[in-house]
C-alpha cells in the first residue's frame, strides 16, 4: 500500500507475551535494524518499495519484492543477505534484482501490476507473490520461478474483482498484502488488508472492517476455504481529521492453524503504529464461495494482541513496516524480520529491516 508519510510523532513503549493453545509466542527483544536511506540505487534502478518479505534457511537469504509498479524500474524482487548475528544487525548485501515476467515472458507495462507479497516455496524452489492490482484494478496471486518467470496465476473467484459501479471486489490499494505457505506446504494463505467493498470495505475511526483469508489448494489451485478475520478500527486520529489509516499488511503461520498477523497504522501528527495478533482459523467459519459476508454472523477467526510497535518502542523510529518473515536462529531462539516499505519518498522515509527474537516461543 502506498502512502506519502509527511510526519513522524513519538510515543510510549509496549510489547508483550502472550501464550494461547498452541502457540506460545514469547517475549520478543530487539536484537538490531538496519536502515539504508531512500534514493540508493543497484544496477541503475533505485532499490525500495519492499513490501514482502521471505527468508530461505538454507541459502541464507531473502526474498523481497518491490512494490514499484514499473515506474522506477521493472516490477521486480530482490535477492537479500541480511548480516545478522547474536551482537545485531550489521550490514544488508542486495545480491540481485530478477524483474517479474507476465505471461507472455515480457516485464510488466507500468502501472500494469502493483506487487506486495512474496513466499518462497523450499520444496519446489519457487516463489509465490501477490499483487494488489493489474491495470483494471483486478487483484492477482501468481507462482513464479526464482527467475521472474511465471508459472501460473490462480484464479479468484468472482467476488475479489471490482465491478463497473464499485460496489464488489477488493478495496483500491487495499488488497492481497499477505501471503503464508502452510506447514505441509499443500496450500497458500492469501490475505486481505481491508475488507471487499460488498462486506464493508475499509477500517475508519470508529470501526475495523471484515477482511478474508483465502485458502488455495496448491495442487489444483482451487480455492480450499475462506475465512473471515476482522481487521482493527484506526487506532490514532489524524492531527488533520483525514490522513490515517489501518490494515493487515502481512501475515505468517506460526502452526498449522494459528497465524501471527501485522496491522498497521498511520497518522498524521502521530506516526506509525504496529500491532501484531494470533489469529486461529480453527472453529471460524469457512465462507468460501460467499460472496457477501457482512451481516450474515460469520464467526471470524480468533485474534489475541502479542505485540505492538509504537514510535519510540524498542528504541526505534518505526517507519511504514509491511514485511514480515522468519529469520535465523540465534543463541537457540528463532527471530522475527520486519522491514517496512519506504514509498520511493525521500522525505522521512527510509528503507528500514528490523530484527527482533522471541524469548520462549514455542509452537505445538
Amino acid at each position: 500500500m502506498k502512502r506519502l508519510l509527511i510526519a513522524l510523532a513519538i510515543a510510549g513503549l509496549a510489547g508483550t507475551g502472550v501464550a494461547r493453545a498452541d502457540v506460545t509466542f514469547g517475549t520478543p527483544k530487539l536484537l538490531g535494524q538496519f536502515i539504508l536511506p531512500t534514493g540508493v540505487s543497484f544496477e541503475g534502478v533505485e532499490f525500495g518499495g519492499i513490501s514482502g518479505l521471505d527468508y530461505d534457511p538454507k541459502n541464507d537469504v531473502y526474498y523481497g519484492v518491490s512494490d514499484d509498479r514499473s515506474e522506477h524500474g521493472p516490477a521486480r524482487f530482490y535477492v537479500l543477505k541480511l548480516k545478522i548475528d547474536d551482537k545485531g544487525v550489521h550490514g544488508l548485501d542486495i545480491v540481485k534484482t530478477v524483474p517479474l515476467k507476465d505471461a507472455d515472458g515480457k516485464e510488466f507495462a507500468i502501472k500494469s501490476i502493483d506487487p506486495e507479497s512474496i513466499r518462497f516455496d523450499a520444496a519446489t524452489g519457487h516463489l509465490f507473490w501477490s499483487s494488489e492490482g493489474d491495470a483494471a484494478g483486478n487483484p492477482g496471486i501468481y507462482e513464479a520461478t526464482t527467475d521472474g518467470a511465471l508459472v501460473r496465476s490462480f484464479k479468484l473467484p468472482d467476488y475479489y474483482l471490482p465491478n463497473a459501479d464499485h460496489t464488489q471486489g477488493v478495496v483500491d490499494n487495499a488488497s492481497f498484502e499477505s501471503l503464508s505457505l502452510s506447514k505441509d506446504g499443500k496450500f497458500l494463505y492469501a490475505g486481505l488488508e481491508n475488507g471487499l467493498v460488498q462486506d464493508g470495505g475499509k477500517t475508519t475511526l470508529d470501526a475495523g472492517s471484515l477482511s478474508r483469508i483465502l485458502k488455495l489448494d496448491l495442487a489444483s489451485g482451487a480455492v480450499a476455504a475462506e475465512y473471515p478475520l476482522e481487521i482493527e478500527k484506526i487506532p490514532n486520529k489524524a492531527s488533520n481529521g483525514k490522513t490515517n489509516d489501518n490494515g493487515m499488511s502481512e501475515f505468517m503461520l506460526l502452526s498449522d492453524d494459528t497465524f501471527l498477523t501485522m496491522e498497521r497504522s498511520f497518522a498524521l501528527g502521530y506516526g506509525n503504529e504496529i500491532n501484531f495478533y494470533t489469529a486461529k482459523i480453527a472453529g471460524a467459519s469457512d465462507v468460501a464461495g460467499k460472496p457477501v459476508i457482512k451481516d450474515m454472523g460469520a464467526t471470524p477467526a480468533a485474534k489475541q494482541k502479542v505485540m505492538q510497535i509504537r514510535e519510540g518502542d524498542f528504541g526505534l523510529d518505526i517507519d511504514n513496516i509491511e514485511c514480515l518473515t522468519w529469520g535465523p536462529m540465534i543463541d537457540g531462539k528463532p527471530t522475527i524480520v520486519i522491514a517496512a516499505d519506504n514509498n520511493f519518498n525521500p522525505n522521512g522515509e527510509y528503507n528500514q529491516f528490523v530484527v527482533l527474537t522471541l524469548d520462549g516461543f514455542k509452537a505445538e
